[in-house]
């Protein structure tokens, strides 16, 4: 009959096995982050000085002709990138103008 190897002791001195205890996250300054609120549908709710939501518009026809790669619905005060890098911004009524263009020297 052959004999079995004998186990060895892990570095840890068999301590190995057991759980360690995790720290708690802390933030700033070492305190607790503080909690999400959700609301009853599990959605993280709002803080008061958040800034307003900006609304979902649907983009005019005037523009959706000028800028046609700008989808039909898109977010207030959003910026789009179309071909050769030109940027519009699209405001709340659905309006595009050019944002921040930059002329080239030369």
């Amino acid at each position: 009959m052959l004999e079995r190897p004998q186990h060895h002791e892990n570095r840890a001195g068999g301590r190995g096995n057991k759980r360690r205890r995790q720290r708690p996250v802390r933030g700033p300054g070492g305190r607790r982050p503080e909690r999400i609120q959700l609301t009853e549908e599990g959605v993280p709710a709002a803080t008061p000085d958040s800034p307003p939501v900006s609304p979902v518009v649907f983009v005019s026809d005037d523009t959706r002709a000028r800028y046609p790669w700008i989808p039909g619905r898109v977010i207030a005060g959003s910026v789009w990138r179309g071909p050769d890098h030109i940027r519009v911004r699209v405001d709340e009524n659905g309006n595009a103008a050019p944002w921040k263009t930059v002329r080239r020297g030369g």
